[in-house]
């Protein structure tokens, strides 16, 4: 049973939230504290799964409220149900809530959204590694396009197309804005996978705020860590994205699959930066002793770590709400005979678009293709038509360090 602890200063609304939840109590086990103390006292007494506050309460915010409990607690899923989001709230929330829901949130919708946040956080089988990416906030970016933002930022004519430009370039901005776009902050009924879009929707002073005043968006200071470079895993990225869309296009796509597709492919490792930010010298040694980029490399990751980059990543993205075809793309790229969505998935996309890596090769970077699976799905015979769609392409530049 997962044990769940409700946090609101209104009575009636612990209670309704008391019936509304009855039907859940066969699966989870739910306790209701009236405010951010008495939620701490209670915390301090038992062991908990999940913590959903309400955002404005008297004495202690729902933000202050969580950021305690990411101290204190950082393995538990941290959830704001609110109805009030006004801009200095949201910003308050954003380096504290995995998830945002907004009142009044019916039972369906809590219990899916608990259910999804759990359901990959169990893949990551070391404690230390699960507590510490239930803690994460934002990633650092490559140093050249965060200053790039900040300069624009800076200036009264940079236009929030020309922001989204700059964001959609950059892995750890990109999953951060996109968290935010698909919460409940901005109440928009569709997930959304461009950056861009996201940037429109979330307009440029919110921008302004994260980068400027909150410190959400960051510089990876490449003195962490000898042996990965940002900007060669940015790189890498940037072209399995590229790569990624061009297959999507010639499978003949739905639009929003597309974007899925893309910014799957953008982020699919993200988990390598997530390793080499929190953990830059073991990661260090994982890339010491691993002979290339494929299997060898994700078998050191889980040997140090207890999970492999693939895992990491997804299970960061899940937790911030990213939208699932994303996630799965992302968890299951190096393996994408187990995704749960079947025939030439997104995860097959990514897949061979990271095989491909941006070269006319078919395995440049040492990623091995399934060709089991590409038989199976019927796209074997479209690889090589794929790789020469990419000699035209002009190749991102190269970097010294391995990503």
């Amino acid at each position: 049973m997962k044990r769940i602890l409700f946090v609101d200063d209104e009575p009636k609304v612990l209670e309704a939230l008391r019936r509304s939840l009855r039907a859940l109590r066969a699966e989870w086990e739910m306790e209701f504290a009236p405010g951010g103390a008495e939620a701490l006292n209670i915390l301090a007494a038992s062991a908990f799964d999940v913590i959903v506050a309400d955002m404005r309460m008297p004495g202690m915010t729902g933000a202050q409220l969580l950021a305690e409990v990411t101290k204190r607690y950082p393995r538990m899923i941290r959830i704001i149900l609110s109805g009030t989001w006004d801009q200095d709230l949201r910003m308050q929330a954003v380096m504290t809530a995995h998830q945002y829901l907004s009142k009044p949130c019916d039972a369906e919708t809590l219990r899916s959204t608990v259910s999804r946040a759990f359901m990959l956080r169990d893949v990551l089988m070391k404690p230390g590694l699960q507590g510490l990416i239930s803690r994460v906030g934002s990633l650092p970016s490559v140093p050249a396009i965060y200053q790039r933002l900040v300069e624009a930022l800076r200036s009264s004519e940079t236009s929030a197309k020309d922001v989204g430009a700059i964001i959609a370039q950059d892995i750890a901005m990109t999953a951060k804005v996109l968290q935010l776009v698909n919460s409940a902050f901005f109440g928009i009924r569709k997930h959304i996978s461009s950056p861009a879009e996201a940037v429109s929707y979330l307009g440029v002073d919110a921008i302004k705020a994260l980068t400027l005043s909150l410190s959400v968006f960051s510089a990876f200071s490449n003195s962490r860590s000898a042996r990965f470079s940002i900007d060669a895993l940015q790189s890498h990225c940037n072209s399995v994205g590229k790569t990624a869309i061009e297959i999507a296009k010639d499978r003949q796509a739905t639009r929003q699959m597309r974007d899925d597709i893309m910014v799957a492919g953008l982020l699919h490792d993200l988990g390598k930066l997530v390793l080499a930010s929190l953990f830059p010298e073991e990661y260090d040694r994982a890339l010491e002793t691993a002979a290339d980029r494929g299997p060898d490399q994700l078998a050191r990751e889980r040997e140090v770590f207890g999970a492999a980059h693939a895992e990491v990543g997804a299970h960061l993205l899940w937790l911030w709400g990213l939208p699932d075809g994303v996630v799965e793309a992302v968890a299951f790229h190096h393996d994408p005979a187990s995704a749960p969505t079947p025939g030439f998935s997104p995860a097959g996309i990514v897949h061979v678009a990271d095989a491909l890596g941006g070269s006319t090769s078919l395995t440049p970077t040492g990623v091995r293709l399934d060709h089991e699976y590409l038989s199976g799905v019927g796209v074997a015979a479209q690889l090589p038509l794929w790789a020469a769609h990419l000699e035209d392409r002009q190749p991102d530049p190269v970097q010294e360090k391995p990503a």
